[in-house]
């Protein structure tokens, strides 16, 4: 079976909480398997920039930033008592 980079589906629509209409993605066929997306393999869907991209949950590395931060000092005082400005 020649493998399909792309492939044209459509949004569906399904009852949803209190029975709003609610969109649906359907992905279904033996091209999943073949890509390592068997039945019962967690997934991860990445939603950035009006794409969705799913990856297999094994094999997300966590994506971290280094931020500098200077620190903060933080001081409570009462004013009048408690919720009292």
């Amino acid at each position: 079976m020649k493998f399909k980079e792309y492939r044209n589906m459509k949004v569906y629509e399904q009852s949803g909480y209190r029975y709003k209409s609610t969109p649906t993605i359907m992905l279904k066929g033996q091209w999943l398997r073949d890509l390592g997306f068997d039945a019962g393999t967690p997934i991860t869907v990445r939603c950035e920039g009006g794409r969705l991209t799913i990856t297999r949950a094994d094999e997300v590395v966590a994506d971290f930033r280094e931020i500098k931060a200077e620190p903060v000092m933080c001081v409570a005082e009462a004013a009048g008592g408690y919720g009292r400005c």
